[in-house]
């Protein structure tokens, strides 16, 4: 990177771009494909010279495609933060006012000062990989919702015919949409070489199958690969937190649940069904148990070592192996 960068903060709505640059009044722009393009040239223009670096929060597909947008047509370098962290700088600027223009003067400085990771988009197998997980995770959750409310209404005595018919289309509806996620699921797994390569790593772990070894893929991403252990571990929300201070504040340590919810959700049952029928996995969990640690956080720590063995087979390309996983 350019030794003379000039940052570009950016607080992305769904609607509106507020852009800051240092010494410059913020402005805000269209949240459209011209609107990135005339952000890009009037933060050119204040410095025709320089690189920029454009950062912003982590806003789901609002920043991404902000960010696709700027790395497609201006080839800029562009940074996506955790909002907490944003959130916490600002408190260390004593910054008491909150407003979109204000926010993007903090993520610039943010920006200038910690000088975040570089970020770049996912392959397209795998963002399309994610897509369709989520989708059929959606699928499935209302599913759920929608059988919970028929075995509900078996015990209403008069209930309209029409409300049966109308319970019965929407299940058969959902359950034929969720068949066709989970083919195209299938189907690309098994058309891309890397995913299909990593998805039969995968599937020789005892307790992971098809379906968890897609929705590892697709939750874990870029980090299972190119982050440290520490990072993917916080990314998972798997990181302890404790809370001790001085003599008096003994406080139980628990887990950080600020990473992904869904990437922890799928490492359950692999973990649950491995402490039984994954030889790394019991082995630790029993030794855990004999340390006087209660099941649950036995269990989460063997959630924790799935994600680091997970991280390990895919690094080296390798399949599992019990004896090199304790």
């Amino acid at each position: 990177m350019n030794k003379n960068v000039v940052y570009v903060g950016i607080d992305v709505g769904c609607k509106e771009l507020w852009a800051a640059m240092k010494g410059f009044k913020p402005r805000k722009f269209e949240h459209t494909k011209q609107g990135i393009r005339s952000l890009y040239a009037w933060a050119r223009r204040k410095d025709n010279k320089a690189s920029l670096f454009f950062c912003m929060e982590a806003t789901g597909v609002y920043s991404t495609s902000v960010a696709s947008c700027l790395i497609v047509q201006t080839k800029a370098i562009v940074s996506i933060v955790n909002p907490m962290q944003i959130a916490a700088f600002a408190k260390v600027l004593l910054r008491r006012c909150k407003t979109d223009s204000v926010d993007a003067q903090v993520i610039c400085a943010f920006a200038e000062s910690l000088k975040p990771r570089v970020w770049s988009p996912d392959p397209e197998p795998v963002r399309t990989l994610y897509e369709l997980v989520n989708q059929a995770d959606a699928i499935r959750a209302s599913l759920g919702q929608w059988q919970n409310r028929h075995h509900a209404q078996r015990f209403i005595a008069d209930l309209p015919d029409a409300v049966r018919k109308s319970q019965r289309a929407i299940e058969r509806s959902l359950t034929t949409q969720l068949k066709r996620i989970e083919t195209a699921i299938a189907n690309l797994c098994a058309s891309d070489s890397l995913l299909a390569q990593q998805v039969a790593l995968l599937c020789t772990i005892p307790g992971v199958a098809n379906n968890s070894a897609a929705k590892l893929l697709a939750y874990g991403r870029d980090w299972l690969t190119n982050r440290n252990p520490k990072a993917l571990t916080a990314h998972a929300g798997l990181a302890p937190h404790h809370k001790l201070s001085g003599t008096s504040v003994r406080g139980k340590s628990r887990i950080d649940k600020h990473g992904d919810h869904r990437l922890r959700r799928t490492l359950y049952m692999p973990a649950l069904v491995g402490i039984v029928h994954n030889p790394a996995l019991k082995t630790f969990y029993q030794h855990l148990l004999k340390q006087g640690k209660p099941k649950m956080v036995a269990l989460v720590a063997c959630m924790r070592k799935l994600l680091m063995i997970i991280r390990a087979m895919l690094t080296k390309k390798e399949p599992f192996n019990p004896i090199y996983s304790h």
